[in-house]
């Protein structure tokens, strides 16, 4: 930070104008401000260099494990507690505005939790599970994100309660609901929200980690009735498509917006899924009735409910027409659900009708927003349901030909329309 500067704070705190603590926020901004591209480079190759020598210690450790006594056992076990939490202090008392120290110190901390727990229970012979092992360490590592202001450990610790979720209701057979997933995700909520007030790089990794997260686990806690899931789904993947378009996400480029992105994907590809016989066939056989009565049920309820309070925000400031489509994908599928149990066929025929015109309006969209990545993304969206139709019909291969034929010519002209449009409005 520049002397003046420093020299101008000291004045105004002396002169009671401003406080210490408001000077301490403009000097972090300053020193934030001055060198944004090294210091990015710093906290990467800080966190890297913290990976790379807690893994060599593991290794030499490993190559000497069976030479070793159970009492130096132990205190390997806690060596890395030890020097992670040292650091941690360190960094925190007397390099508390380094973001790259605090940032590698609690990477390694992050990982010498997961070490310590691993040694003394092989030492002692302590069973458990993995999804045991995961959620205690996910657990005992919470703090660190809010103690360190650690946002490498917050993604981490998405990663392993994601993992923990998966891996107790995913990679076992009739595995029980991963309960404790929710509250663990929700408890780093609020340090993301203090990301989005700086939209740095971290706020973005963050974006993607949480609606990827969210989408993989929402499948957990799926009990007797998983045809409704698909509500719950659909009211999620809609509330995405619908909190891309608000504050702070609208403002950003597409390839940042993980909400619209996952939402909208995932919208297309389960409709795709949707798509065929199979789905409605067995919602013709389902008791409404029990249907009603599931936990189930009241998962898709409240998300439904999340999707509209969302959809409601969307329509606020901006006429509907400009809303994105998919932000109504949880409405057209309760519709289409719900006919099911009465006309299968009829949901599955309009399921096809409802892709179909979700890729007229990205291919809309895209030429009207004069961007090439959301045109095309509407001409795949009608390619993959002509090769879903191409899989489950009696066409003849003259006819499928002609289909591929229409669908790679509409990829030219419209790439090709567009292109000439560029070249016509540039100087």
């Amino acid at each position: 930070m520049k002397g003046g500067i420093q020299k101008d704070l000291s004045e105004l705190v002396t002169n009671n104008v401003i406080t210490e603590q408001v000077a301490h926020e403009i000097k972090v901004y300053f020193d934030n401000k001055q060198q944004p591209s090294s210091n990015r480079l710093l906290i990467v190759f800080s966190i890297l260099g913290a990976l790379l020598t807690g893994m060599g210690i593991f290794l030499i450790i490993a190559h000497n494990w069976d030479d070793l006594t159970k009492f130096t056992k132990i205190i390997l076990a806690l060596l890395p507690l030890f020097i992670g939490q040292l650091a941690c202090g360190y960094s925190i008392f007397w390099q508390k505005d380094t973001a790259w120290m605090r940032e590698a110190a609690a990477t390694f901390l992050f990982f010498g939790i997961a070490a310590s727990i691993s040694i003394v229970s092989q030492v002692y012979n302590i069973n458990g599970s993995l999804s045991g092992f995961l959620l205690t360490w996910s657990i005992l590592s919470f703090p660190i994100i809010y103690i360190m202001r650690s946002s490498m450990v917050s993604l981490l610790f998405i990663c392993s309660v994601t993992w923990y979720a998966c891996e107790t209701s995913y990679f076992h057979y009739n595995g029980p609901a991963a309960w404790w997933y929710w509250p663990l995700i929700f408890s780093a909520i609020p340090y993301y929200y203090g990301l989005s007030k700086t939209e740095n790089n971290f706020f973005h990794f963050h974006t993607w980690f949480i609606s990827v997260s969210l989408a993989i686990c929402l499948g957990t806690v799926a009990e007797n009735n998983e045809d409704l899931m698909f509500i719950a789904y659909f009211g999620l993947l809609s509330g995405f498509v619908s909190l891309g378009q608000l504050d702070p996400y609208k403002s950003q480029k597409l390839i940042a917006n993980a909400f619209l992105v996952v939402g909208s994907l995932g919208i297309i590809a389960t409709l795709l899924s949707l798509s065929f016989k199979w789905f409605w066939k067995e919602l013709e056989y389902e008791d409404l009735n029990d249907t009603l009565s599931s936990s189930d049920f009241i998962v898709a309820l409240i998300l439904t409910l999340v999707a509209t309070y969302l959809l409601y925000r969307c329509t606020l400031n901006r006429p509907w027409s400009e809303v994105n489509l998919k932000s109504f994908a949880f409405i057209i599928f309760i519709a289409l659900f719900v006919m099911g149990f009465n006309f299968p066929i009829a949901s599955q025929v309009l399921t096809n009708v409802v892709i179909f015109i979700f890729a007229v309006f990205t291919i809309i969209s895209g030429a009207r927003q004069d961007r090439l990545a959301i045109l095309n993304y509407g001409l795949l969206i009608l390619t993959a349901l002509v090769i879903c139709r191409f899989l489950d019909t009696n066409m003849t291969f003259i006819l499928r030909g002609l289909l591929f034929i229409g669908v790679g010519t509409g990829f030219f002209a419209a790439n090709y329309y567009m292109i000439k449009k560029r070249n016509r409005v540039a100087p």
